[in-house]
């Protein structure tokens, strides 16, 4: 054989396990890769079945909040949510929040702590300082233990020698004299067997124009009833000889709080203006703290008269105590008034015409605790003081007793100013 001859192919290699198996692994991607290259759709490919995810771990439990002052227990987040911080309550500790379950869930935040109330800032009240002390009333001026009927109801005054109480032999009713109101009590008079302190005394206070009363305190309105005769009466304007009453006249010299009552009728006396009911009447619309003021003795002096004739000795005086004591009963403060006087001159002076009827009223006002302005008397020193000539024209046409306008206005000043004078209550409303 020639060196030119075709040689022998050398005998094939072995193919190793591991080369086989990575030729198969790259015909695998390829298949792969040809395979999505030639879909259609741009989808990626889903995965096989995935395994369900393992439970996520609870999240750890949220750290407890600061104990909240009185606040009540946070509420746990749901579902892993964090519980919004909870305003602290009143009063209970907060809590934390319960981990909520679910995927990585944080625990609800503790509560807030609650801020306790704000304290309320302490009043200070002023303390209301007390009121002064009332000044202490002075005692009643020692009355002079005259030799006359006991005065009603004064603070110890006892009778005076030979006085109604206690004096030896004294009479039922003394000579005439007053004791002073609250007057120191002569205990038991001179040699009187029983003097009894005074017991009985004390009303001396019915001295005239002066003294201190224990009227009632004043009220926000206070009416003075008038009961007398046509010198207090009311005239129609008509009245043919210009008549006025000074008692008509009265209510202007007061304020606004007073209101005269003027129930003085033309020509009664005690007797005649009780027998009418006219003092029935009256006495009806007294109320607590009201006055009545009583002025008579012009009709009661006309003997010629039974139905008005009353004697100053026994039947006038009885009168005045009725309308006393029927006016107390009602509450009401009754002031006493001399008649005032008559236009009737001796040359310049004014002569008296009432004598005993004025002296009664002094007696009964001493007798009872009453008050007595002494209008005879005031009204005797002004005309006194006008004369015979100018006082003509302070009455009614060809009339000496009765008052006109400008006379009544002047003798209804004379009246207020035997209130003042009296010290009463009332004084305190009437005008300058």
């Amino acid at each position: 054989m020639s060196d030119l001859s075709i040689p022998r192919s050398p005998s094939p290699v072995p193919r190793s396990p591991f080369r086989c198996f990575r030729y198969s692994i790259c015909a695998l991607v390829l298949a792969v890769v040809a395979a999505s290259c030639s879909s259609s759709n741009d989808v990626t490919g889903g995965g096989g079945a995935g395994g369900a995810g393992t439970t996520g771990v609870a999240g750890t439990t949220g750290a407890g909040g600061a104990a909240g002052s009185a606040g009540t227990t946070g509420a746990a987040g749901t579902s892993g949510a964090a519980g919004a911080s909870g305003g602290g309550g009143a009063g209970g500790s907060a809590t934390g929040g319960a981990a909520g379950s679910g995927s990585g869930a944080r625990g609800g935040a503790g509560g807030v702590a609650g801020s306790g109330g704000a304290a309320g800032v302490a009043g200070t009240g002023v303390a209301g300082r007390g009121g002064t002390g009332g000044a202490a009333g002075s005692g009643g001026a020692a009355g002079v233990a005259g030799t006359g009927v006991a005065g009603r109801g004064g603070t110890g005054g006892a009778a005076g020698s030979g006085g109604a109480r206690g004096g030896a032999g004294g009479s039922a009713a003394g000579s005439g004299g007053a004791a002073g109101r609250g007057g120191a009590g002569g205990a038991g008079g001179l040699g009187g067997a029983a003097g009894g302190a005074g017991t009985a005394g004390a009303g001396g206070s019915a001295s005239v124009d002066g003294g201190s009363w224990d009227a009632p305190p004043l009220g926000s309105m206070v009416t003075i009833h008038v009961a007398g005769d046509s010198t207090a009466a009311i005239f129609p304007p008509t009245d043919a000889t210009k008549r006025v009453g000074w008692a008509a006249v009265l209510d202007p010299l007061f304020d606004s709080t007073v209101t005269v009552d003027d129930a003085a009728l033309s020509g009664r006396s005690t007797k005649s203006y009780i027998d009418e009911g006219a003092w029935a009447t009256l006495q009806a619309k007294i109320k607590q703290g009201d006055y009545l003021f009583v002025e008579f003795a012009h009709n009661d002096e006309k003997s010629e008269d039974p139905a008005r004739y009353t004697d100053p000795a026994t039947t006038f005086r009885d009168n005045l105590r009725t309308f006393i004591n029927g006016a107390r009963a009602r509450g009401g403060f009754p002031v006493l008034l001399t008649p005032i006087c008559r236009r009737q001159f001796s040359g310049s002076t004014v002569t008296g015409t009432h004598g005993a009827y004025s002296t009664a009223v002094i007696a009964v006002g001493q007798e009872t605790g009453t008050p007595v302005i002494d209008m005879e008397k005031r009204t005797k020193d002004w005309l006194t003081a006008l004369g015979p000539t100018s006082s003509v024209a302070m009455f009614a046409m060809d009339d000496n007793t009765h008052l006109n306008m400008q006379g009544a206005v002047e003798v209804a000043k004379l009246a207020v100013a035997g209130i003042r004078a009296l010290g009463l209550p009332i004084a305190a409303r009437a005008l300058p």
